[in-house]
């Protein structure tokens, strides 16, 4: 089995999704057996693939790039014949399952990482996106949906439940452990993620406002899509803006934090809910998408409304050491029950055998004999 994986754009948690999965893969198929086809600026976001398995684009902006990424499908289908493709959000999503009018692919399993139809937009743009997903939903074999929630929202849309697999985000199950300086009495508050409007960093730094004597609070990540950092002026001086870091700049992190806060508008997942969850940092999250499945509220963490200021500002005041300390230990022991990458490359391993119609366990000692 030669799969391969297709991505327009691996900022952020589609990045950590290949960064986990691709090695697994790698170890159950043979190095010759899969490859990463990535914008050639983001490849520095997956350190634990091999860069022999990467093939890459130019992407100098999203419209730019989608042709360019056209004619590379086209060019590492023709030349290397994978079996299979793995196709991740969106664009490449799109692009895949486009493609095979022109002439024919191998058969595309499709991730949307979060429906589009799902983010702000008008409503009539909203009746759009869902109907071109729903239409084009015949064009693959199967779509994974990385929670329950996006399931659920695929067949809202119309799309037939058969063509909808659940198969949560999965990482490592040990992380780096080293712990990054952040010396203060006060109440360590962590973000993570793109600086844009779905994730709601906005709402975290306008909660956050007035509270420089009880909450230091951390940004790691930068604008994507809106194209530059928000700027909320000088009364957010207790809040530092670390911009992007590797992964083990982000564990470091979160080692040394006390909470980790996601108010996002939406989110189909919310992977680094489990990265926290790993570390054994309660998440304070938007009751939103996949976040309410991923965070036990009241358990491993907080849920609050979308977009509520006030209410994210009453837990930053509320904090207490001991409760997040319980938290903290009831989240590890929900991700080592439930989201650990091994369990997401397992199910994805008889996801591709299902769609290929092979034994899965013979397909990966096939790929290992070859390797060796």
């Amino acid at each position: 089995m030669k799969v391969l994986h297709v991505a327009e754009s691996i900022k952020g948690g589609c990045g950590t999704y290949l960064d986990e999965i691709v090695p697994l893969q790698v170890r159950a198929l043979g190095a010759r057996q899969v490859r990463c086809l990535v914008p050639r600026e983001h490849a520095a976001q997956l350190p634990r693939v091999d860069a022999a398995l990467l093939r890459t684009f130019e992407r100098p902006g999203r419209l730019a790039g989608l042709p360019r990424l056209a004619r590379e499908i086209r060019r590492v289908v023709r030349e290397w014949r994978p079996d299979l493709i793995h196709a991740h959000s969106t664009f490449a999503g799109a692009l895949t399952r486009a493609l095979p009018l022109a002439g024919p692919l191998p058969p595309v399993v499709y991730c949307p990482h979060g429906w589009v139809f799902d983010v702000e937009q008008p409503r009539a743009a909203r009746w759009a996106t869902a109907w071109a997903e729903r239409l084009m939903s015949h064009r693959c074999a199967r779509i994974v949906a990385i929670s329950e929630a996006e399931r659920r929202r695929g067949e809202t849309a119309g799309i037939a439940p058969r063509r909808l697999v659940v198969v949560p985000n999965g990482i490592a199950a040990e992380a780096p452990g080293e712990r990054a300086p952040w010396d203060t009495p006060r109440l360590r508050v962590l973000f993570v993620g793109r600086l844009d409007r779905q994730k709601g960093v906005d709402v975290l730094v306008e909660a956050a406002r007035g509270l420089g004597d009880r909450a230091s609070v951390r940004i790691v990540g930068d604008a994507v899509v809106a194209g530059r950092r928000p700027d909320w002026g000088a009364d957010a001086g207790h809040v530092e803006w670390l911009g992007w870091l590797d992964q083990a700049g982000v564990a470091a992190q979160l080692n040394a934090c006390d909470v980790v806060v996601m108010p996002s508008r939406w989110e189909g997942f919310g992977l680094v809910a489990v990265e926290a969850m790993r570390a054994g940092k309660p998440v304070w999250a938007s009751a939103v998408g996949g976040l309410r499945e991923v965070v036990a509220d009241g358990v491993t963490g907080r849920l609050f409304p979308v977009g509520d200021v006030a209410a994210l500002r009453a837990l930053l005041m509320q904090a207490r050491p001991a409760t997040l300390r319980r938290m903290g230990e009831a989240g590890r022991r929900r991700f080592l029950a439930h989201y650990t990458s091994d369990r997401t490359h397992a199910a994805l391993m008889n996801l591709y055998a299902e769609v290929l119609r092979r034994p899965v366990a013979a397909t990966a000692r096939a790929g290992m004999v070859e390797e060796s």
